[in-house]
Parts: C-alpha cells; structure tokens; sequence
C-alpha cells in the first residue's frame, strides 16, 4: 500500500489531536478533586522531587520549631549550569549585582593532586549567625530568625549600607548578603521591561520593586514556597539533580537519608569559628592522608561505574 505525503500529514495530525485529547483529558482528570483528594498521597514513581514533596508535606503537619530545614548538594552532579541561579532570580526577581545564589568553582587538594568542583553556594541560615546581630546593633529589628531556623530580613527596617555592611563583614562566608542599589537590568536601554516592575513575595507579603531598593537582600530557602508545600527553586528547577532539601529533623526524608549513608562537609568559615550552616556537601574527596572515600549516599560515582568506554 503506497501512502502519500499528504496523507501521511492528515493521518499524524488526527493522530496527535486524538493523543492531545487524552492527555488533556488525563491530566483534567486528575485535576479534579475527586482524582486528586487534597493532602492525598503523592503517586509513587515520581523520583526524588516528589519524595522531596512529600517530605515538606509531612513536616509542614508539624510545629515550625520542631522542623529543621536544611539543604545537601551533591557536587559530583553538579554541572555548572547556572540554572539554579537563574531560577532564583526568576523567581525572586531580583536586580543588578545581586543573586540569592552562585556556582563557584572550588579546588580541593594539593598539587599536582587538584580536584575541580562546582560548589552552589547561598546563605547557609547558620545557627549562630553573627549577622544577626551585627544588624540589630545598627538598626534594631532588621534581621531576625524564624521559628524553622530560617534568617529573615525586615525590607522595612534593613535600609541603607551601614546596616548591610555591619552584617556583611560579620557573616563568615563573605557571598551571602547583597545590596540592592535599585538598578534595573534595562536600564541603558530604551525600554524598561514590565517584569522587571512586578511585585515579589517574599517573608509572607508583596514587596514592590521600590520598597526593596536600599535594602539587604540574602536567600531564603524560598520560605514562602516551603511554607506552601513547593521545592525551593534552585532545587526544583536542578537538572542533575544535585540539590536536595527537607527537614533533617525527619529521620525518612531524603535529606536525612542522605547524610546518614554517607560523609559530607560543611563550608568551613574563612576565619572564626563554625556558625552551624545548614547546607552540606557531598563528594568524593577523602581527607588529607586518608584511604580514598567510597561513596554511600550515591551508587554511580560517575559514568564509568556503569559504562567501559575503552573498548
């Protein structure tokens, strides 16, 4: 039987209007309450994002205190992509010279042993973060620490340098703070894009783009989309999968899961004592003098785990 062209193009276009069809109908479907009962459990086979999900839903149901939001990384996963960094500026909208979040390269090791990684790195809402402090003593009132651990800041009292340099020069880490200087990404050009106008929610409100300028801007964890049952952005939106984040408090969350199978490391301060972050990082490195490490947190170390690539 000789089909032509033409029918070839007729028939695939009733063939994806009938597959279009299902999936809409499916996907109505399972929109509607009777398919998806709210606070239901999550379909199995979602893969760790929907684990991660879960995870939030169950510590949500407990009293913010009693959570203990943390983040893992597994550098070995990392691309250097950069997406994590853009979804945070996305989603927090942020402006010129400032982003929550970076993808670093860091070395580890001694030469001619160098080992080369991407490090993301954010502010690590540390347990005893000095920054806290340093800007109360400015302006009182203009960080705080919420119930969950994570640090906040008040837009409508953290304003000018003077406060955001005290708590910059106080933070340990040195990248986790940021002026907004109130710059636009089109400024220069001849049109100012709407978007870049468009209110933020951030600490449980609306903040417009005027009320933020002049005022210390610092990740969050996303708090507001936590506080609602979603992934932080960076995490969700990580295409190796590297990011990870939940309540290590849970001793069946991912993160727990984690960190209990096998070593990670916590960014050491570059002076002063450790201030307990609450970001930790996975690899392979072993420490200086010791046997290699033999992962226990990830089966595939990398490719060749899995492929022979010398034939």
């Amino acid at each position: 039987m000789t089909v032509t062209r033409r029918e070839m193009m007729t028939a695939g276009a009733f063939a994806g209007a009938a597959l279009g069809s299902g999936v809409i109908a499916t996907t109505m479907a399972a929109a509607t309450p009777s398919a998806v009962p709210p606070g239901g459990p999550l379909p199995s086979g979602g893969g760790d994002s929907a684990r991660m999900v879960g995870d939030l839903e169950r510590a949500l149901a407990k009293r913010p205190e009693d959570r203990r939001w943390e983040m893992v990384i597994d550098t070995r996963r990392c691309i250097g992509c950069s997406a994590c960094t853009v979804a945070c500026i996305a989603e927090n909208n942020l402006p010129p010279a400032v982003t929550y979040r970076t993808v670093p390269e860091a070395t580890a090791g001694k030469f001619p042993n160098l080992k080369r990684i991407f490090m993301p790195t954010n502010c690590a809402q540390c347990e005893q973060a000095p920054c806290i402090a340093a800007a109360n003593a400015v302006i009182p009132g203009s960080m705080s620490r919420r119930p969950d651990g994570i640090v906040a800041v008040d837009y409508t009292r953290m304003k000018g340098r003077p406060v955001f340099e005290a708590a910059q020069k106080a933070c340990p880490y040195k990248h986790a703070l940021y002026y907004d200087a109130g710059g636009y990404h089109t400024d220069g050009t001849p049109q100012r894009q709407a978007y870049e106008s468009r209110p933020v929610m951030e600490y449980g409100q609306f903040w417009k783009r005027a009320q933020t300028q002049g005022t210390t801007r610092k990740c969050h964890f996303c708090a507001d989309r936590i506080d609602v049952g979603l992934l932080p952005a960076c995490v969700s939106t990580c295409p190796g999968l590297a990011m990870h984040f939940g309540d290590v408090s849970d001793p069946k969350s991912l993160v727990a899961e984690l960190l209990a199978k096998g070593p990670a490391r916590r960014y050491a301060p570059e002076e002063g004592p450790s201030p307990g972050p609450r970001i930790h990082y996975i690899d392979d490195f072993a420490a200086e003098g010791a046997p290699p490490v033999k992962p226990g947190n990830r089966s595939n170390s990398n490719c060749t785990s899995c492929h022979d690539f010398t034939a």
